[in-house]
């Protein structure tokens, strides 16, 4: 499937913090799409004091570094994915020093090549799929650690919004150490189905906190606007945001070359572990989401908590 952009546009705004966090890929406000294909990230840098700024930054300037000059006709593979991540991190290393040890990020990244797209993400911010008339296809799903109470039933989406946890994310990327070794298992999602006039729209959590999905959804579908309206009337509600925002959109204006997407095969069925193991791997779980959240959990955390950092 090669897929051809028509328009992209971007903002990039302080909100309410004294400092920007918040870096792109590329960082342009109007991006002129290439002949074919072509690469986005947006990430957000993890605490302030520990210079969230230089992860962000770092990140998409190896991103831009290992995949700026790249012919994206060809196929953009999984082992691709994995060099780029590895030469991330190799950058996150060599920037790291005693001023900065606990940096990390957010990443939200799409490839469209020859072979289709690819999206990859760690961490709270999202990446969205949305056709107008449809709504929302596809959202990423945070690691976050009320994004794991939510889907464990210890809470409710509407009890997040509020939670003195929301800033907590179990899963970015930073220097790599003993404790924390490199995460380069990204969750990798590739959509099959895509249609001219599809949208996809990378943002940080200073976006999708302030705009909620259904907002969302209405303004990139606004027959009325142009696509750079659209941005622009995004851009203007995010304005009031009390944190960094930052949103890259992307227009679709041709999809050629489909191909089926291909069929799972068969998993063999597990042997069950046994009670004793399962039951000691499920209050280690119930513990982290005690110790972390403050509150007793009420039924079973079925996500993996791995690290913890606070925004």
């Amino acid at each position: 499937m090669k897929i051809k952009i028509k328009e992209i546009h971007s903002f990039r705004q302080i909100g309410g913090r004294a400092n920007q966090e918040d870096s792109r890929y590329p960082d342009q406000d109007n991006p002129q799409p290439l002949a074919v294909g072509g690469c986005f990230a947006v990430c957000d840098g993890v605490g302030g004091e520990e210079k969230g700024e230089v992860a962000s930054g770092t990140v998409c300037a190896a991103i831009g570094k290992a995949l700026g000059n790249r012919k994206w006709e060809q196929p953009f593979t999984d082992d691709d994915l994995q060099r780029m991540l590895s030469s991330v991190y190799d950058a996150i290393e060599s920037a790291s020093n005693a001023s900065n040890d606990g940096m990390a990020t957010t990443l939200t990244f799409v490839a469209f090549h020859g072979g289709g797209v690819t999206m990859a993400h760690m961490g709270d911010s999202r990446i969205y799929h949305i056709r107008p008339g449809k709504g929302i296809l596809y959202r990423s799903e945070d690691h976050s650690l009320v994004n794991a109470l939510i889907r464990s039933g210890n809470i409710t989406p509407e009890a997040a919004v509020n939670h003195p946890k929301r800033n907590v994310i179990t899963r970015c990327i930073t220097r790599p150490t003993a404790e924390h070794p490199r995460d380069e298992a990204s969750v990798i999602h590739i959509p099959y189905d895509v249609e001219p006039g599809d949208y996809f729209l990378l943002c940080t959590d200073g976006v999708h906190g302030t705009v909620n999905d259904d907002t969302i959804s209405a303004i990139l579908s606004e027959p009325t606007l142009s696509d750079e309206q659209k941005a622009q009337r995004l851009a203007e509600r995010c304005a009031v945001a009390d944190d960094n925002n930052t949103a890259i959109i992307i227009s679709i204006a041709e999809v050629t070359d489909r191909q089926p997407a291909p069929q799972p095969a068969p998993q063999p069925q597990e042997e069950p572990a046994p009670a004793g193991a399962a039951t000691e791997r499920f209050n280690r779980r119930e513990e982290m989401v005690h110790e972390v959240s403050g509150q007793k959990p009420q039924g079973g955390l079925r996500s993996f908590l791995g690290k913890i950092f606070k925004k």
